[in-house]
């Protein structure tokens, strides 16, 4: 009953050599929650708000807090390229945090105007946002190709867990030292994280290894089997080995040709994903973007804040112990489904419910992001191999930067000339997750190969 327990408890654990990775993760977004929540309030309160020559105050708010992803196109994309050629993703994560580091300091002593800001957040945003897809492509590639679903589950939960660390103290960090304090200890932790991912492993997962160590057990298991039946049958006995025909049915070692990204991006499969997604972060984007200025528009304080996104990620973790599993066991697209469905009703019921605060406080607690991200990861991850991986998974950021941030430009600059301001905002993610919807169901397909040929019947291991 112990062993069972445990075996059981154990099969929702990360592998251990996905620890420093995912710990790094969890450092990360300590950092970033520690100072991102409330950096749009405090550019608002303080820089923007105040200087009443800006016109479209909420659309430069979005250009500001975009501008980092937006050049970070330009970074990711070369340094993707690079690390699928020659490797080197853990160095390249750890340039990343050490600039992100520079970047904070600057901040904290020359964040004194828009102007300064948008050339700081410009120049780092180079560099800064790179470390998340060489994370989900080192991630995918040393994990078991078994257990990709699982593994991006993991590593949103670790998100999820420096998330909540971060916001359950960011209030307390804003209020006492200002912006200044929040930069501080964002500082200390992006660095801290660059170190830890150093301690990852680099070599992908070996299928060669993997084949070798099955066809031996079999070749002893056939050998032991025939002697045994010599010994009672004193005849030979000639017996089907099934086990050693399913090693070697494990994809064998190909030498494959470097995919460009406009190889990558026109497959069918990661081009349904990719529309899908840039439908739903068009809408998304907005609230994404100017979201706790909308919270504090609407009523919430510092402090509710903070705890709603403290709440809202343990919850999210939650959610996460079992949607690995889930997408491993029951497939990528009811999983993806899920998530998209998701976008209309919530912001439905918030832009219904816009006049009571503790309604926006209670519907923004639902994580929609522990569906959604592990989800799509792992379709990417299905749809690439080890040596594209890092190009895969950049474009996934690729159109979260480009639909999402466009989404909030366009829904920020209606907000600027609209009677309702920014109360406009959630009338984006309801109209445009319907279609999300509507287009999901239409285009998407299932792509976890091993479980599309348990359907058909068959058993090949499939990587």
């Amino acid at each position: 009953m112990n062993i069972k327990f445990i075996s059981k408890v154990g099969s929702y654990l990360p592998p251990k050599n996905l620890l420093p990775l995912l710990f790094g993760y969890s450092i990360d977004h300590i950092a970033l929650s520690t100072y991102w929540i409330f950096f749009g309030i405090w550019l608002n309160d303080s820089l923007i708000g105040p200087n009443e020559t800006i016109p479209y105050q909420y659309l430069l708010l979005a250009v500001i807090l975009a501008t980092p992803a937006i050049v970070s196109i330009i970074g990711t994309s070369i340094f993707s390229s690079l690390s699928d050629k020659i490797g080197r993703r853990k160095e390249i994560m750890l340039l990343s945090r050490l600039l992100l580091m520079v970047q904070y300091i600057l901040l904290i002593f020359f964040g004194s105007s828009t102007l300064n800001v948008i050339l700081i957040l410009g120049t780092f945003g180079l560099f800064t946002q790179m470390f998340y897809t060489m994370h989900s492509a080192l991630l995918t590639s040393i994990c078991h190709p078994d257990k990709r679903g699982q593994v991006s589950s993991f590593q949103v939960l670790f998100a999820s867990f420096g998330w909540m660390i971060g916001s359950g103290v960011s209030s307390l960090i804003y209020s006492s030292f200002d912006i200044v304090g929040s930069l501080g200890f964002a500082a200390a932790f992006a660095l801290l994280a660059g170190v830890i991912v150093m301690f990852s492993p680099a070599k992908p997962w070996n299928h060669k290894e993997l084949i070798q160590k099955s066809i031996d057990v079999s070749i002893e298991s056939e050998e032991l089997l025939i002697s045994e039946i010599q010994e009672k049958e004193s005849s030979p006995t000639k017996i089907e080995i099934t086990n050693l025909r399913t090693a070697a049915e494990i994809v064998p070692e190909k030498k494959k040709l470097t995919a460009s990204y406009w190889q990558i991006f026109k497959r069918k499969e990661v081009l349904s994903l990719l529309i899908s997604l840039a439908i739903v972060d068009f809408g998304f984007g907005p609230f994404n973007v100017v979201g706790n200025v909308f919270l504090k528009e609407v009523g919430l304080t510092d402090d509710n804040i903070s705890v709603a996104n403290v709440i809202a990620t343990f919850l999210g973790m939650l959610m996460l112990l079992f949607i690995g599993k889930a997408l491993d066991k029951r497939g990528r697209r009811p999983i993806f489904l899920v998530a998209i469905i998701t976008y209309p009703i919530l912001y439905g019921l918030i832009f219904a419910l816009i006049s009571f605060p503790i309604a926006m406080f209670i519907l923004y607690l639902y994580p929609l992001y522990a569906l959604k991200v592990p989800a799509s990861n792992a379709i990417m991850s299905d749809l690439t191999t080890e040596d594209e991986r890092a190009r895969g998974m950049s474009l996934i950021q690729f159109e979260q930067i480009i639909f999402a941030n466009s989404g909030a430009f366009l829904a920020c600059f209606i907000a600027d000339i609209s009677a309702q301001g920014i109360f406009i905002i959630p009338i984006f993610p309801f109209a445009f997750g319907i279609i999300a919807v509507i287009v999901s169901f239409l285009i998407m397909k299932e792509t976890d190969k091993k479980l599309l040929l348990q359907r058909k019947g068959k058993s090949e291991p499939v990587s």
